[in-house]
């Protein structure tokens, strides 16, 4: 510390301010590298977060009104489904699951093939619940691909009546 002080008791008033104002100058640096960049990326960050999880949560909150939709709008007894053809209760489920059967084909009486473009994967799923759980009618083979826009797909199944 002696040495300190004698090197700077040397310098000249002007080495000494230059001196004072490059110290003051590197402290400012280290204080914004140290200390205000992680605190304004780390805010930063934490405001992406909050930004993409509350796009999650209103994702989320749309599908559970979709279900919430759907299980109101469930027959409540199936007594009525055995009654009607495979096609009309596919037909039924589609309107009550909001998907658009693109085209649809008989394979003998207890048998069809639907071909689902452009729905929503979410919408699918939802639909084969229904037509499994409400409708009794099982999926024997499904091609599910991708289509260019996010979220839909093109689908092309056998369902069989029990």
């Amino acid at each position: 510390m002696n040495e300190l002080q004698q090197w700077w008791q040397s310098l000249v008033i002007r080495e000494r301010i230059i001196v004072t104002v490059l110290a003051v100058f590197v402290a400012l640096m280290m204080f914004q590298v140290m200390v205000w960049n992680p605190l304004h990326k780390g805010q930063e960050n934490a405001a992406n977060s909050v930004q993409k999880q509350t796009e999650v949560l209103r994702w989320m909150q749309e599908r559970a009104a979709l279900v919430a939709e759907l299980q109101r709008n469930t027959p409540a007894s199936n007594s009525s489904v055995k009654r009607q053809s495979i096609s009309q209760r596919l037909n039924s489920s589609a309107t009550q699951a909001k998907v658009e059967i693109n085209r649809f084909q008989t394979v003998g009486d207890n048998s069809v093939q639907v071909w689902l473009d452009q729905v929503e994967f979410s919408k699918l799923l939802l639909w084969l619940e229904i037509v499994h759980n409400e409708q009794e009618i099982q999926t024997e083979s499904i091609v599910v691909s991708e289509t260019g826009k996010a979220g839909l797909v093109s689908a092309r199944m056998t369902l069989v009546s029990n």
